[in-house]
């Protein structure tokens, strides 16, 4: 399962980054990241930077994709010691350096994806390392309407909600699921508990209707979206036929969910 965080750029932008018609530019990205190329050392990744920088253009937007790298740590330990025939110990921090894809377009929006649940600490300083190269990152929310609005229009499979109250009942939140292949079925729980509490998370499929899909990639993706935890986006790579398929639909279901939320609740 990969985890995906959306981004809006703001409009305070480095104007080095922008070409002579105003259009964020994806050659002066890559020239600003170029400069701060994560270092390995035998390819071991040994520092903080980008790396595997590379451009490709989906439905007239031009995007550019990167690894970033990030140093994280599991914390300290004692180290023993021998010195002049004492035995000390030596607090010692232990790091290693996390990788997470970003994916950013020409229209000011970016996706930062993690391979991992374990990745996702490194969230914060992924996002201090991206504005660092002269922009400024605002968050995408995951809101209650937003997913009243896809429950509506989207053939759903699970959700969530919490902060229930509803007269004569004591239950707080409430998780449920609906037979995958029962179109028609609606949820009794749904029905009872709805109108009572807030939406925090639902699982859905998003149609995906790519012209050049690979045979192997399905024309409905699995998405989960949680408000809870950090508004996070969850996909399953393992769905999808080739990577090209992968990196194309997470622009797409980026455009859609900014479209939704536009619709439901505003930005």
């Amino acid at each position: 399962m990969a985890t995906l965080f959306i981004y809006k750029m703001s409009d305070q932008l480095d104007m080095f980054l922008f070409d002579e018609n105003g259009i964020l530019s994806m050659p002066k990205l890559t020239e600003t990241m170029e400069q701060r190329i994560s270092p390995n050392q035998n390819g071991l990744i040994s520092g903080e930077g980008f790396t595997n920088i590379t451009t490709f253009v989906y439905d007239n937007v031009h995007c550019l994709e990167c690894y970033c790298t990030t140093e994280s740590s599991l914390g300290y330990y004692y180290q023993a010691r021998l010195e002049q025939g004492n035995v000390t110990a030596e607090k010692v921090q232990h790091s290693y350096f996390s990788k997470s894809n970003v994916k950013l377009t020409s229209d000011g929006n970016l996706i930062i994806k993690f391979d991992w649940t374990s990745e996702e600490k490194a969230k914060s300083r992924v996002k201090e390392m991206i504005q660092s190269i002269g922009v400024e990152l605002e968050s995408f929310k995951i809101t209650d309407g937003m997913l009243r609005h896809i429950q509506g229009q989207y053939h759903w499979t699970s959700a969530k909600i919490d902060q229930i109250f509803k007269v004569g009942d004591k239950t707080k939140k409430v998780s449920y699921t609906i037979d995958p292949s029962d179109t028609d079925s609606r949820s009794l729980v749904d029905e009872e508990y709805k109108d009572h509490g807030n939406m925090c998370h639902l699982a859905f499929e998003m149609p995906f209707d790519y012209e050049h899909r690979h045979r192997d990639t399905p024309s409905l993706i699995n998405v989960k979206l949680y408000r809870e935890g950090g508004h996070r986006i969850v996909i399953n790579e393992d769905e999808f036929g080739n990577n090209g398929d992968l990196n194309i639909f997470q622009i797409y279901l980026m455009n859609e969910l900014l479209k939704i939320k536009n619709e439901s609740d505003g930005m």
